[in-house]
């Protein structure tokens, strides 16, 4: 489900019973927004209607005139309500019980649902900043800052493109134990709670790594780099709007750096707030490992970004490969190797030969 910049975040109150889940938004007109982006995207949607609440009890006596079909919508059950869920809960809104639910259990259909209501009533309210002289706000209940907490939140839904066809004979049946569907569209609660514990495994190696890089180290690195490629330090990205050329994204609590290139007409502008906004699907945290696997810089956030260097070039990507080498790999968040024919490359020799592994000290060398 698409998400615009400036999404009105809403407080949506559930409501379920074995046949059906139901969202109750602030609004009608709330309601209406709500149903036609997720049919737009392909969602289940349907009417709402109180007779399965009131089969089961659910409606208190003389509160039958509160049930407002207007405003509330049956996202059905199972994977099609999990991925209508989840779908809300990666634009930025939050989900919380209705007082009508007995016994409210932490998840619905692996959704996370909220017992408590915000302070803030029924519309739910967002970090927001100025940083590079551009506004940004945190979406999809993240904040502007990447934390432990908010990194590896558990989505069912496959975020790759899967045929039976591709598979070799006898593949697709030893990984059905994965999915809830026969065509893979769905990974198993199981799966899920095991594919987080991975990631957060990785996070922390890599946290560990962050921290134990010397700051003066990290800084000559960057400086040298930046200036056998003539980049500036920048400090407002709208005056890089449309404009083509090289980047160099500097997150110096952790002592890394991302390096981009930028062709299309968003310009730089657009190529580094894709990276503030974007987030890693649960199934691509992990890459290719969690002994080697590099955090994405699509997993931090924008006030994880403290400097940006850039170079107003028509032809980025050809430079890009040999500015990223220019780096010490310790120092870096590039996941592949950089140019345009990395894509290519990886498509002839194999994606082992493009991607990029982070080398972590063994265990006992590892700093408490």
């Amino acid at each position: 489900m698409a998400t615009r910049e400036l999404t009105h975040l809403m407080e949506l109150e559930i409501t379920t019973t074995p046949r059906e889940t139901l969202v109750w938004a602030p609004t009608a007109q709330d309601a209406e927004q709500l149903r036609r982006e997720l049919t737009d995207a392909g969602f289940i949607v349907m009417d709402a209607d109180p007779w399965e609440l009131n089969a089961f009890g659910r409606i208190p006596e003389g509160e039958h005139s509160k049930f407002d079909p207007a405003r509330i919508f049956n996202v059905e059950i199972g994977a099609e309500a999990n991925a209508s869920l989840q779908a809300l809960i990666d634009s930025g809104h939050r989900l919380v019980w209705h007082r009508w639910q007995p016994r409210p259990p932490r998840k619905v259909w692996g959704a996370t649902v909220s017992v408590q209501r915000s302070s803030a009533g029924s519309a739910s309210t967002s970090e927001s900043a100025v940083h590079f002289g551009i506004p940004v706000r945190a979406t999809r209940g993240l904040n502007l800052r990447m934390t432990r907490e908010t990194y590896a939140r558990i989505n069912k839904r496959s975020s790759f493109y899967v045929r039976r066809e591709d598979y070799p004979d006898g593949l697709w049946e030893q990984l059905d134990d994965n999915y809830d569907d026969p065509e893979h569209r769905f990974y198993t609660d199981a799966w899920c709670e095991e594919e987080r514990e991975r990631a957060l495994a990785n996070f922390d190696l890599n946290m560990a790594h962050f921290a134990s890089l010397d700051p003066a180290e990290f800084e000559n690195a960057l400086q040298r780099a930046a200036k056998k490629y003539g980049m500036a330090e920048i400090t407002d990205l709208s005056k890089w709007d449309g404009v083509p050329g090289l980047y160099i994204m500097v997150l110096d609590e952790y002592r890394q750096v991302y390096v981009g290139g930028a062709a299309g007409a968003g310009g730089i502008m657009k190529r580094v707030k894709q990276h503030w906004t974007r987030t890693q699907p649960l199934d691509r945290l992990i890459w290719p490992d969690v002994e080697s696997s590099i955090l994405a810089i699509d997993s931090f956030r924008a006030l994880d970004t403290t400097r940006i260097f850039a170079l107003k070039t028509a032809s980025p990507f050809e430079l890009e490969a040999e500015l990223l080498e220019s780096i010490p790999a310790k120092f870096r968040l590039n996941r592949i190797m950089g140019g345009r024919d990395a894509v290519k490359l990886a498509a002839i020799v194999g994606v082992d030969k493009v991607i990029k592994r982070r080398k972590f000290p063994a265990p006992d060398d590892q700093p408490s």
